[in-house]
């Protein structure tokens, strides 16, 4: 009789129906990290359009550093590219590919690099122009977002592993000068052109990169290799 039945089962294809579902498991797994990915890249396009497009003045990003504008947009402009970095870095975190020992010191370097050109925009600002009382609060408005930069800098390195500490340091950095940018060239008598498209994809990225490092920072640490036993 058990073999019988058993004999049914096999003719009538449950069988094979039951095997051919346990082995779409990994399919439908693969499928759906392949769609994460896909929309991590869809994700990034504003942020790597924007370097092309105008973003105030009929300037975008590429003209400030491509062609003979003075230092200081220069150092604006020249910041935006480190989104071309974050995009490579991003995307090895979400595959899980290892960073080695000199690209995340590459990624930090330039994370640095892009925190000091914000300074020297500052330093060339009151070079020029001078400071007085009516600068302290746009001093203020300037300087809180590199200092939460290099606050979320430093607290990646304690709570993320190498890698996402790396690329979140990549997000931070990008993050001050976009923001500045975005209040200075919103509209006024030196910028009445206001925004333009590159300035509303800048805006985009920014909720997207904040997003992200909120997300990265309330994660618990994750090393990247199974933990060490002590040998008995």
């Amino acid at each position: 009789m058990c073999k019988r039945s058993t004999r049914f089962w096999q003719e009538s294809g449950w069988m094979q129906a039951v095997s051919g579902s346990m082995s779409f498991q990994p399919v439908k797994g693969q499928q759906a990290s392949n769609m994460r990915t896909y929309l991590l890249l869809i994700l990034r396009i504003p942020s790597i359009a924007l370097l092309f497009l105008p973003y105030t003045l009929y300037t975008s990003p590429w003209a400030t550093v491509s062609t003979k504008w003075d230092h200081g947009l220069v150092l604006l402009g020249g910041s935006f590219f480190l989104s071309i970095p974050i995009l490579i870095a991003q995307t090895r975190v979400f595959l899980k590919r290892p960073f080695s020992k000199g690209e995340r010191a590459i990624y930090r370097g330039l994370a640095c690099a892009a925190l000091a050109a914000g300074f020297a925009y500052l330093g060339l600002g009151i070079r020029e122009s001078g400071f007085s009382q009516e600068d302290i609060p746009m001093a203020f408005i300037w300087g809180i977002p590199y200092a939460v930069a290099i606050w979320v800098m430093i607290l990646s390195a304690k709570k993320l592993n190498p890698n996402e500490s790396a690329a979140v340091m990549l997000q931070a950095a990008w993050l001050p000068n976009a923001i500045w940018c975005a209040i200075a060239f919103w509209g006024n008598k030196l910028f009445p052109n206001g925004w333009q498209i590159g300035a509303y994809l800048a805006a985009f990225t920014i909720v997207l990169y904040t997003v992200e490092i909120t997300l990265f920072m309330r994660r618990k640490r994750q090393t990247l290799g199974p933990p060490l036993t002590n040998p008995s």
